[in-house]
């Protein structure tokens, strides 16, 4: 007997971990930034060695630039002359990198709202708890009622935070600018 208290405690752990798993992604919202470092953003449509999608950043626009020695540089955009990139550092000063030196340009984009990766998530908590109760359920066909409404709160819950951790990491970043 213990032996089938086991496989039935199994199937709807695995069901779980498999939701839980695949729901994470949140069909494939997950953006390619959240393995990369910040300055390796999305590069389509970035024609190489032009300087056209920097120059209508708007003063302000936070960016990360990468220098051909390897040193990454974090200001505000300020303007584009012909020879160098104008940024402002964190303490309100201009200053200048020639346009020589610069490899990449990233402009920094808005973090993801949590909601949306929070109801995600609280949704296939739910999903899954509906799922493992209705196996429960099957094979023996009793459930506690503490079962059946504490399993659906509680997966609910995690899956919530889950989803507004991984929608958390989650941001619009754009490369604007890649060295011939």
């Amino acid at each position: 007997m213990p032996s089938v208290m086991t496989a039935t405690a199994a199937i709807p752990l695995a069901i779980c971990a498999a939701s839980l798993t695949a729901g994470c992604a949140s069909g494939g919202r997950l953006s390619p930034n959240v393995s990369q470092s910040r300055t390796g953003g999305q590069s389509a449509g970035v024609i190489p060695g032009s300087w056209g999608n920097v120059v209508v950043l708007r003063p302000g626009s936070p960016v990360v630039v990468k220098l051909i020695d390897g040193a990454r540089i974090e200001g505000a955009f300020r303007t584009l002359t012909p020879g160098d990139l104008v940024l402002t550092d964190s303490a309100g000063k201009d200053f200048a990198v020639t346009r020589a030196k610069v490899e990449q340009v990233v402009a920094e984009g808005d973090p993801d709202d949590l909601m949306d990766g929070a109801l995600i998530g609280a949704g296939i908590g739910l999903a899954t708890a509906g799922a493992i109760l209705a196996i429960v359920a099957s094979g023996e066909g009793y459930l506690l009622d503490s079962a059946k409404w504490g399993a659906p709160l509680l997966l609910s819950a995690v899956g919530g935070v889950i989803g507004a951790f991984v929608d958390r990491s989650r941001t619009d970043d754009r490369v604007v600018y890649v060295s011939p």
